[in-house]
């Protein structure tokens, strides 16, 4: 990648609980300490979904550590206060919930690593 380029990451996520959302999670560089999210699902609810980057897998999510603005038709975009070095050191997940009453539920899930990327576990 070119010095000065914009670095940016993209992760595949997959469908859980038989949700019929699968899509992809955009991150970008933006410098400062802030990245911004992107966060693309198919087949949206009609009402707002919550997401997040959570430590944990997808199997086994841990705390949430960054709240990302609610997918409205599918689509959600964040700026946060963290860099993308830090989001894509192999321990994070993007994930999406059903919806704020059905939060426990999972619909779309990725960890956050870059291709060809070894964590060792």
């Amino acid at each position: 990648m070119d010095v000065g380029a914009e670095e940016e990451l993209t992760v595949q996520l997959t469908e859980q609980n038989g949700s019929g959302q699968s899509g992809a999670a955009t991150f970008t560089a933006l410098g400062g300490g802030r990245t911004r999210i992107v966060l693309d699902l198919g087949n949206p609810p009609r009402v707002p979904q919550p997401a997040h980057v959570h430590s944990g897998s997808c199997d086994d999510l841990g705390d949430p550590l960054v709240a990302l603005t609610s997918l409205e038709d599918g689509r959600s975009e964040t700026e946060a206060k963290t860099t993308l070095e830090r989001l894509a050191r192999g321990d994070l997940v993007i994930h999406a919930h059903k919806s704020a009453a059905e939060y426990d539920v999972s619909v779309a899930c990725a960890p956050i690593e870059r291709e060809g990327d070894d964590i060792g576990y």
